[in-house]
This record gives C-alpha cells, sequence and structure tokens, in this order.
C-alpha cells in the first residue's frame, strides 16, 4: 500500500496535473505550509489577501462599480437571492464567463444559487479538502468508501475513483439492505477511509451494527450536513472508538470554510476565507455570542463572494478560551449551530434526506425554491417557486416525480403545488423539508 501511495503521489498524479494544467499537488503542499504557520504569520496573510481582493472587486465586478470604500465592513451583504439575481455581474470583467467552471449550490436550503471560477481555482479547492482530509490520516490512495449525490461518473471521474482507489455511491435513497451489500463490498479492504455526510454514514453504521459486518474503518470525514453527538457515538460504536473522526464545514459555491481536526473546535480556513459573524441587523456580535456567517473568499478572484450570508448560524471561540497547545493557528469557531436534518419517511423503510432531494432538483434551474412537506408516511407535497427566467412547463414536474420514485421505489403519492412565497423556519434560516409525522 504505501508503494501505491507514493507511486500515486510521485508519478501518476503530476502526470495528471501537467495534462490538466493543474496544480492539485503544489496546492497540498502549500496548506502543510499554512498548517505549521504561526498565528502572527496567518494573520497578515488573511489581511493582505482580503484587501486585495477587495480591491480586485472595486475594479473588476459590475456589481459593486458604485463601490468606493475598501473597508469590508462597508460592502453589502450578498444574500442567496442576490447571488441568484446578480450572477453575471458578480463576474469579473478581467475573465471570459465562458472559459470558466461553473458550480451549483446544493440546494440544501431550498434555493439555488450559481457560482463561476477558474479550472485552477477547483484545482485548489480539490487541494483543501483532500488537506482536509490527511487530517484524519488519510494518504492519497489510501481504499475510500465515499458518499455522494453525483449519480452518473464522467469519464475523469472514474478515472479518478480507479488511481484514487475509491468506492463512490449514492447518498441518499438507500435502503438497509443496500447498505449492507456496500458493508460487504468493502469489508476486505485494509486501512479504509469512508467519507460523505454524516447522516447517511450513520445509516451505514447502523446497519454494520445490526449485521455485524465490520470493515477495518481507519477513519471518518463528514461533509455536506451535520454532524451531531448521536452520529458520533453510533460511528464510532459500529467502527472503533479508536478511529479518527474530521468533520468539516463548507458549502457548494466554492467555499471550504472550516474542518474540526484534533481539538473539539473548528479551525477557519483564514488563507481561504475570511469570516464575519453578525446579528440581524448586520452588525458583529461578541466572540461567544451566536451570529449570522458572512463568508468572503479570499481566493476566487474570477467570482469573488464577498460578505455571502450563508443562512448559517455559529459561535467563535474567546480568545481566552483557545487550547493552551494547538498544533495549528488558526482562528478557532466554537460551534457551528444548525438544526439537526430533517428526513422523509417512507413505509417501505427508506430514509430520505435533504441530498436526497437536492440530488434531482438542482438540475432543473426552472425551480427557484423548493420545499417537502410530509404529513403522513404516504405521501409528499412539494411546494415550489418558478423562476420564470427559465422554461418551464408540467414536464419538468413529471420528470422531477420520475427522479424522486425511482429513489422511493414508487411508495410516496407526490403532490407539486405552485406557491408565491416560501417562509423560512421559525429560526429564520430557510428550511427544505418540514415533517409533521408524530414521533
Amino acid at each position: 500500500m504505501a508503494f501505491y501511495n507514493a507511486l500515486l503521489k510521485h508519478l501518476i498524479l503530476p502526470i495528471g496535473d501537467a495534462m490538466a494544467s493543474g496544480n492539485y499537488l503544489k496546492y497540498i503542499k502549500q496548506w502543510q505550509v499554512h498548517d505549521s504557520r504561526s498565528k502572527d504569520e496567518l494573520e497578515k496573510i488573511q489581511a493582505k489577501k482580503l484587501e486585495q481582493i477587495l480591491t480586485h472587486a472595486i475594479a473588476n465586478i459590475p456589481f459593486y462599480a458604485n463601490q468606493t470604500s475598501t473597508d469590508l465592513a462597508d460592502f453589502p451583504i450578498l444574500t442567496k437571492s442576490l447571488l441568484r439575481a446578480h450572477t453575471k455581474d458578480l463576474v469579473a470583467t478581467s475573465y471570459d464567463i465562458s472559459s470558466l467552471d461553473k458550480h451549483h449550490s446544493s440546494g440544501s436550503t431550498g434555493q439555488q444559487s450559481f457560482t463561476y471560477m477558474t479550472r485552477d481555482h477547483t484545482f485548489y479547492l480539490r487541494a483543501l479538502q483532500t488537506h482536509w482530509w490527511n487530517w484524519s490520516g488519510y494518504r492519497i490512495g489510501d481504499h475510500l468508501l465515499q458518499f455522494g449525490i453525483s449519480q452518473e461518473r464522467s469519464l475523469l471521474k472514474s478515472l479518478k475513483d480507479f488511481f484514487f482507489r475509491t468506492t463512490y455511491v449514492k447518498a441518499f435513497g438507500l435502503s438497509e439492505s443496500e447498505l449492507e451489500s456496500i458493508l460487504k463490498k468493502v469489508n476486505t479492504k485494509k486501512n479504509l477511509f469512508i467519507a460523505g455526510y454524516p447522516s447517511v454514514i450513520n445509516e451505514l453504521a447502523k446497519v454494520s451494527l445490526s449485521t455485524h459486518i465490520k470493515p477495518q474503518v481507519a477513519g471518518v470525514i463528514c461533509f455536506g450536513d451535520k454532524l451531531f453527538d448521536h452520529h458520533k457515538t453510533i460511528i464510532k460504536e459500529a467502527f472503533g472508538s479508536q478511529i479518527s473522526l474530521i468533520d468539516t464545514y463548507g458549502c457548494a459555491e466554492g467555499l471550504l470554510m472550516a474542518c474540526k481536526g484534533d481539538t473539539e473546535f473548528y479551525s477557519e480556513m483564514s488563507p481561504h476565507v475570511f469570516l464575519e459573524l453578525v446579528d440581524d441587523d448586520g452588525k458583529a456580535v461578541s466572540d461567544g455570542e451566536m451570529g449570522n456567517v458572512l463568508v468572503t473568499c479570499l481566493s476566487n478572484y474570477a467570482m469573488p463572494l464577498i460578505r455571502y450570508k450563508l443562512g448559517d448560524l455559529a459561535i467563535r471561540l474567546p480568545k481566552e478560551q483557545y487550547p493552551k497547545q494547538l498544533s495549528k493557528q488558526y482562528p478557532l469557531l466554537q460551534k457551528i449551530v444548525g438544526r439537526e436534518t430533517d428526513v422523509v419517511k417512507t413505509t417501505v423503510g427508506i430514509t430520505l434526506n435533504i441530498h436526497s432531494f437536492t440530488g434531482v432538483l438542482e438540475y432543473y434551474q426552472a425551480i427557484k425554491q423548493y420545499k417537502i412537506i410530509q404529513n403522513d408516511l404516504e405521501s409528499i407535497i412539494i411546494e415550489y417557486i418558478v423562476d420564470h427566467n427559465h422554461e418551464f412547463d408540467i414536464k419538468t414536474l413529471k420528470d422531477i416525480e420520475k427522479k424522486l420514485q425511482e429513489l422511493t421505489h414508487q411508495c410516496l403519492q407526490m403532490t407539486f403545488k405552485e406557491v408565491d412565497i416560501i417562509l423560512p423556519s421559525k429560526s429564520g434560516k430557510p428550511q427544505i423539508i418540514e415533517s409533521n409525522l408524530k414521533t
């Protein structure tokens, strides 16, 4: 295994970087250096990059044409609705939009958005993600079981899966028998790492406990939704208390914001993002107080997201509470606040989480926002708002229903209801699934 890891890192990946004109390995090394930097060094790097990105935005982004101050607090808060309405105005005039990679959000809040970035920045994000995984002990080339929403694997992704020894499976609509089959498939692999949505890995762990199929898991990397304490308990009970458990915080708009490694707190990726925590009026909250997350990307010059409001709540750790011994000197978040992921249940035992729906609906730009309501086990109501800038007709709904029924084995009656507005939850955050089942 060690031989293959070295072969992949020193021969295969450099060839791949050269063929794709990428800097994947270069960026991984860059983040390794950042890990060893002092607090002062990291603060200086972040301050310089923040100044550079704000100056660039004023000079090159049409959306900020009337912006004169380079003080971050003077920039408007960028909401998902503004991002959606002004997508092209947020792309730098110094870039040809047709040459950029287009990324769509997962739509986990029910409202989709789109961002653009250079191919090089895509490599940058992949490198940072891999670097996080390295915190768990994972080395490029180790056996990996990955849960994801990309149901169709392109040739490039299939090659990546092959060389990275990745068993890639869908992250939604999995029955207990399917999870058991997955466990059997990876049961013979040594030094296995599992990466994906914690809600799905939690279900895998439950099946492992009930079937006594226990693969040799070395580490678990969580992303995509919230890792709850009861998830940790079940995952470690199933795969061993000694496994490394990494929790990450990011979003599909190309922002990898924080990672919980060897401490109980989240390390902010300060060379990549600048995080603000503000109250409902946009004023900064004190460390230790809960606030709305505003994130400014410091590395995407094609489409800088500045003071982007994700809809998340977080608490920054007061400096006096920092652990005395830290292996890395990044700023720390005490807690990322979020509700427990709602799910849709079925009469056949299949449980659908948020990503079951985003994995289908994210490909329909005519659906601006949506919400799933479940009042009984036999049916769901899908409220939706139409974006009239895109083509929409009844065939769109029939196509969505067909794909969702494939996930549920035709066991749910689905009623589509067009609405003008979808109200957020009591916390103020958009809620994609409303379950009214009696527990």
